[in-house]
């Protein structure tokens, strides 16, 4: 029988978990989805001292477990539909360098997820997903997500009628009144949307089907909401850790609209910064696409990566 109230306690017990694992040619795959130029030899050739997957590669892994909740909702939340259910805010934070396969090797890892928070939004409820990624190997944890979705035209009976605060994994940051410390530009385009599908392994249709989004009321696929974070962190590791990856810590954002890739819509990342006196470096930004302010569209807002250690100051 299909729930008729969100029991709360019973959903924290649920959990799901699946074993993904990786190669070289997977990460070079995933860097270049986000628009990595194909000169950055750290990214994308293996032979490089430093090659190394970009920061949010730990957000492929959350997909993978994310389709087991998604399948799962229906059991647990009332009168739920597939397509009422969007992804509408996002925290992730990288605890150690993501393994590097050595040669025609591959890395497993070991996801598992958990609700651990399920919030009246009025309209519907977020579904707040804890997600620990695990080295098989050495049993480290590699990367901790927090997947918020929003699941509309649910009956709220039994949700929280506040959000518990979780720290960093909840906070959304005003965005400041100032001028953007830096700007950085990225041109999207039909076949990004389509490499990143292959190098995610997200292959909602939503994302490349013409008809699919027009049912879904999109006038074209829309690009999949962790591959335009994923150029955001890009960006900044560009713009304030010139390519250093390894300075990146943690990033929480919300996902505003989406980004049809299908019409080549370019995104601009606006940040700024904040340095605190016995704390890591923050990096604030928003993502728009438009040229003109009065027809700016804010696709990523309220957003704040933590970086390690120091940078070069403006």
């Amino acid at each position: 029988m299909p729930p008729t109230t969100i029991d709360l306690p019973a959903i924290k017990q649920l959990s799901w978990s699946v074993t993904t694992s990786y190669t070289v040619s997977q990460i070079i795959c995933y860097n270049l989805a986000l628009g990595a130029p194909g000169t950055d030899l750290s990214l994308v050739y293996e032979g490089h001292a430093s090659f190394h997957a970009l920061p949010t590669f730990g957000a492929v892994h959350g997909i993978a477990v994310m389709g087991l909740v998604h399948r799962a909702m229906a059991d647990f939340l009332p009168n739920f539909k597939g397509h009422n259910h969007v992804h509408g805010e996002h925290y992730l934070k990288l605890l150690r360098p993501y393994p590097v396969p050595q040669g025609a090797d591959e890395v497993r890892l070991r996801t598992t997820a958990k609700v651990v928070d399920v919030v009246d939004r009025k309209r519907g409820v977020l579904v707040c997903v804890d997600i620990v990624t695990v080295e098989e190997k050495s049993g480290e944890v590699v990367c901790e997500n927090e997947w918020a979705g929003f699941v509309m035209k649910v009956p709220t009976q039994g949700s929280n009628p506040k959000q518990i605060e979780r720290g960093a994994s909840t906070t959304l940051h005003a965005t400041p009144s100032r001028a953007p410390d830096k700007v950085l530009r990225h041109r999207t385009s039909p076949e990004q949307a389509a490499l990143y599908r292959a190098a995610s392994g997200d292959l909602n249709p939503l994302h490349i089907d013409p008809d699919t989004a027009k049912a879904a009321g999109f006038p074209a696929p829309i690009l999949t909401g962790t591959c335009t974070l994923g150029i955001g962190v890009r960006h900044v590791v560009e713009a304030f850790c010139d390519g250093d990856g390894s300075r990146f810590g943690s990033v929480k954002v919300r996902l505003s609209k989406p980004v049809f890739a299908a019409l080549s819509e370019e995104i601009r990342t606006e940040m700024w910064e904040e340095r605190r006196h016995g704390g890591p470096t923050r990096v604030l930004f928003r993502m728009v696409v438009g040229g003109d302010a009065k027809e700016d569209k804010v696709v990523m807002s309220q957003g704040c990566i933590e970086l390690r250690g120091e940078g070069p100051r403006l």
